[in-house]
């Protein structure tokens, strides 16, 4: 009797073990260059709660991408001062959130865009990026409830972030702000907003932008044929037709998807635009375009740094309880924006 529960459990221990080379197989053929922790937990996660966006409803969509954006977070950081505010600006009103730092007096500002392919995000999703900004830099940080997709098509959500710069500038004083020292941050289609207000501001002759942080940035929605997007279009990642279908929304004609505004990376000028710090995932479908875009600003004498961390995907900022390359990254950020500041 002991013999054959000896033999059984031997027999169970061959089965989990080929099991779980099996797996760790799967998970390096399906997932080159991630960290092994962050592609065990994803891929795992991708298999037992797959998230597909085929024949969703658009407030399903919405639920799918903000539980991806929230799901690998850690409980917000502790903040003080945070107040919920409407800016009322050309008869557009538009939610904000505003995050004061203590003893704040001319205080410089950051005008933070969040993520969500355009067609999803909100001021709660990215709400800890948020904190950690204003933490780290000890500057004022607005996060814009932009208006999504696709409700409110392009250039609707552009619109609204432009329209806080315009505020701010003129407002800065009344919360303790700095209008001199103005940043634009955003992450994936809030770095797109972000890089697209920066282009308005210039050719609007628009308020002035210290500087612009952009973090995984889309930067061309006209084509997705980088060849990032062919290696890494995985479903630990963005599929690319899901963002096929987000730039429809978002931008339903395709011709209008070549406006700078759109896809900034097809801009014809890229001079006279602020520093910028460019932040890319190594294991990312969007990392070459935000690769081109740094050098596209180079090339125009932009002062530009590209950073890349390795071994993460797209969206790993609000990664932090798996991956500390999250903190790693919103802490070069915030030294970036000190230095810029204070110049």
């Amino acid at each position: 009797m002991k013999k054959n529960i000896r033999n059984v459990l031997i027999f169970s221990s061959i089965i989990v073990l080929i099991a779980f080379f099996i797996i760790i197989v799967f998970i390096k053929s399906t997932s080159k260059g991630l960290d092994t922790y962050i592609s065990l937990r994803l891929n795992i996660n991708s298999i037992l709660k797959p998230n597909s966006i085929d024949n969703k409803s658009i407030k399903e969509v919405r639920k799918t991408l903000d539980t991806e954006t929230t799901m690998w977070s850690k409980p917000s950081i502790p903040f003080s001062n945070i107040k919920d505010s409407t800016i009322v600006i050309n008869s557009n009103k538009i939610p904000v959130r505003i995050y004061t730092p203590g003893n704040a007096s001319n205080t410089p500002i950051i005008i933070y865009s969040h993520s969500g392919s355009w067609a999803a995000g909100n001021l709660d999703t990215e709400d800890n990026v948020c904190r950690k900004l204003s933490r780290n830099t000890n500057a004022i940080v607005i996060s814009v409830n932009y208006r999504l997709a696709p409700e409110n098509p392009f250039p609707s959500g552009l619109t609204d972030v432009y329209d806080v710069l315009q505020w701010t500038y003129k407002n800065a004083k009344s919360i303790n702000g700095d209008e001199k020292r103005i940043a634009v941050v955003g992450a994936s289609s809030g770095g797109n907003l972000s890089a697209a207000a920066s282009l308005m501001s210039r050719d609007k002759n628009g308020p002035p932008i210290v500087c612009e942080v952009l973090i995984y940035p889309s930067t061309n929605i006209f084509k997705l044929n980088s060849e990032s997007w062919s290696h890494f279009s995985k479903n630990i990642n963005i599929p690319i037709k899901d963002m096929e279908k987000y730039v429809s929304l978002y931008v339903p004609k395709k011709e209008d998807r070549k406006n700078s505004y759109a896809s900034p990376l097809l801009a014809e000028d890229f001079t006279r635009l602020p520093d910028t710090l460019i932040i890319t995932a190594q294991v990312d479908p969007l990392r070459d375009e935000g690769n081109a875009y740094g050098e596209k600003l180079k090339n125009a004498g932009v002062k530009i740094k590209l950073s890349q961390y390795t071994g993460v995907p797209h969206g790993f900022i609000t990664m932090d309880k798996i991956t500390k390359k999250a903190d790693k990254a919103l802490n070069e950020a915030a030294l970036y924006l000190q230095n810029e500041f204070h110049k």
